[in-house]
């Protein structure tokens, strides 16, 4: 998985909806990971993937989520979401994809904020800029997520 893969790692759920609520369905979680000690602030669907407090979530960003590394196609694919050709999805719970919208790199300190929104469900991912620098605005990716049980 390393090789298709811009960036993964094992993230602790910190806080749920630290400015409150905005939507039914929708909770922001804040969560920091544990090898790369990224900070993400992510919206779920909690209808789709419920999340509490202090759950921990194995979360992966690509570029692809075919096997062979082969770029994703421009328009949907529905034998990769149906289980008909294997995917990089097959091995997670939850999957998003959208666009880098804003990258900022902050040289003195060493660091990197990628923005991204999946069809308006937003993220905010802060790390060291060498373990972000695969993400480029407008780039499409995708996001994988899975509960460490």
């Amino acid at each position: 998985m390393a090789d298709i893969t811009l960036v993964s790692d094992v993230f602790e759920v910190k806080e749920l909806d630290p400015e409150g609520r905005k939507f039914d369905l929708v909770s922001r979680v804040g969560m920091h990971s544990e090898q790369h000690e990224l900070d993400c602030m992510m919206d779920f669907n909690i209808d789709v993937f419920p999340v509490e407090h202090n759950c921990k979530l194995s979360i992966a960003w690509a570029r692809t989520i075919d096997l062979s590394g082969k770029p994703s196609p421009d328009s949907f694919d529905k034998a990769l979401c149906f289980g008909k050709v294997p995917s990089l999805m097959d091995q997670f719970e939850y999957v998003t994809y959208g666009r880098v919208y804003k990258v900022d790199n902050l040289q003195q300190q060493g660091k990197a904020v990628v923005y991204i929104s999946y069809g308006g469900l937003l993220q905010k991912l802060v790390g060291e800029m060498n373990d972000l620098k695969e993400f480029e605005p407008d780039a499409m990716v995708y996001c994988l997520v899975k509960k460490v049980h």
